[in-house]
């Protein structure tokens, strides 16, 4: 996927964001106002992960490697495959 335009780039960005707060959400946070910005920090390697038409098991690998070490949460493996997949979708939109 080329994201060649700074509007294409911040669409995605916003929908990789809104993903991770609103379905993601390993930390429970997504009813926290002052707690949105969060999971910014992952939306860099998510952002070219996506960009380079990473494969979904990949992206799985990174949001799994979040959760249970970084963490420290015992993941849902269904749910973030899940997840990934909807991620996934993103290279499709573009």
């Amino acid at each position: 996927m080329k994201v060649g335009h700074t509007n294409d780039a911040t669409l995605l960005l916003h929908a990789i964001h809104k993903i991770l707060l609103k379905e993601w959400d390993p930390l429970g946070i997504r009813s926290i106002p002052s707690m949105c910005d969060e999971y910014e920090d992952y939306l860099p390697k998510i952002f070219n992960l996506i960009c380079d038409n990473a494969d979904e098991s990949e992206i799985f690998e990174y949001l799994w490697r979040i959760e249970n070490k970084v963490m420290e949460k015992r993941g849902n493996r269904q749910h973030t495959l899940r997840i990934a997949s909807l991620l996934k979708e993103l290279q499709l939109k573009k």
